[in-house]
């Protein structure tokens, strides 16, 4: 019975091979006409990226030119000969080949009741599958002794692991089980940000304002409301936020060569000189009315 089943498999395998080299093809398009599509695809998630404030005008422009460059440059390839010899050679071979190498290789190392790979020998080798599992028992643990410092740790894991779903849950678990500080509410909002593939959105503020609140000081929360303002239309209300966080920054501090461009970036795409726009912290009302300005947005 096994072997029937196997030669049915075979023969669907051949079957799904064959047909399109004993077919003649319908023409496609010629390598310039893909090259020139994927460009325009590229171009398009620019734009969109550059809209948003993901990308400084400059590297923008930058970035523009040499995908325009490499549209120049795409030339159609020669139209493909008639291949239908070469096809059917093809066909031949693997119609050959194929069961052949399928019954050695099963009779050299298969069996109708060889196992399937247990699951401890994949926990060894496969990364998603080791990943999953060590996720799952942190949860498991934790459902038996919750804790705050275990779930913002659990966050930290789905964050890393590209999770987001899971890493915005573990956060909020942790901080109905009493996280509340500037730290927490920062790290909420930047899971929220990713989770919207890098746009400031009303939730994600909201979570910001709250970190700002109790920590008028908190980095992150600063820089995501000055790209808010920015993603808003308030060019000078960002800048002004970001040369407030620029100014207290340590010389070495990691954030500012992305706070510098973005200072650069915004002012010359409002047309202004950032050194004309004073310094100032973001406020609790500016904050709201940017959620509000951001929820009527979204909403048209």
């Amino acid at each position: 019975m096994m072997l029937f089943v196997f030669a049915l498999v075979t023969l669907a395998t051949l079957a799904v091979l064959l047909w399109p080299l004993l077919n003649t093809p319908a023409p496609f398009g010629t390598r310039a006409d893909y090259d020139l599509g994927v460009y325009r695809a590229q171009l398009a998630e620019l734009e969109a990226d550059t809209t948003r404030g993901l990308i400084a005008p400059d590297a923008a422009t930058a970035a523009r030119t040499e995908i325009q460059r490499r549209m120049l440059a795409a030339t159609p390839s020669p139209a493909p000969a008639d291949d239908r010899v070469a096809r059917k050679t093809a066909a031949i071979v693997i119609a050959v080949t194929l069961p052949l190498a399928a019954a050695l290789l099963y009779s050299a190392y298969g069996h109708p009741k060889l196992p399937g790979a247990p699951y401890a020998e994949r926990l060894k080798h496969e990364p998603a599958v080791i990943l999953a599992d060590a996720g799952a028992k942190m949860e498991t643990q934790l459902a038996a002794k919750p804790s705050v410092a275990g779930y913002r740790r659990l966050a930290e894991f789905y964050l890393r692991t590209n999770d987001i779903p899971r890493a915005a849950t573990a956060q909020k678990r942790a901080m109905q089980l009493g996280a509340d500080s500037a730290a927490d509410w920062a790290d909420l909002g930047e899971i929220q940000v990713v989770a919207d593939q890098g746009a400031v959105g009303p939730e994600a503020l909201a979570s910001f304002a709250k970190a700002l609140q109790r920590e008028p000081r908190e980095p992150r929360a600063r820089f995501y409301a000055g790209l808010a303002e920015a993603e808003i239309g308030h060019a000078r209300r960002a800048v002004a936020i970001w040369r407030d966080l620029e100014q207290e920054s340590k010389a070495d501090a990691p954030w500012l060569p992305v706070l510098r461009r973005q200072i650069a970036a915004v002012s010359k795409s409002g047309g202004f000189d950032p050194a004309s726009v004073p310094p100032e912290a973001p406020s609790a009302e500016g904050l709201t009315q940017a959620v509000a300005a951001m929820a009527k947005m979204m909403s048209r």
